[in-house]
């Protein structure tokens, strides 16, 4: 189940009179934009300020080799499914 919230927005009427009209697909181009902008964005690096901080990154970043790629959803599912026994 997805969970929607509404947000009410002033959009200046150049922008309004680009958009597709209401119940002509407006709600899916405007959540698809910004779909697009959310996923552009790049979070900036933990970078720690503490020496204990900055120890347990050493401690992170030595054990990144063993550790491997982070897993997307899938590679999490198809994880679970071979520790649990399942079919690969």
């Amino acid at each position: 189940m997805t969970t929607t919230k509404l947000v009410s927005v002033k959009v200046p009427l150049k922008i309004f009179r680009a958009l597709p009209d209401a119940h002509k697909g407006r709600s899916r181009f405007i959540i698809s934009a910004l779909e697009e902008k959310i996923s552009q964005r790049r979070e900036p690096e933990w970078k720690p300020t503490t020496e204990r901080g900055r120890r347990l990154k050493a401690i992170l970043d030595k054990g990144a080799a063993e550790r491997g790629e982070p897993l997307d959803d899938e590679g999490i599912a198809r994880e679970l499914r071979e520790r649990r026994g399942g079919l690969h």
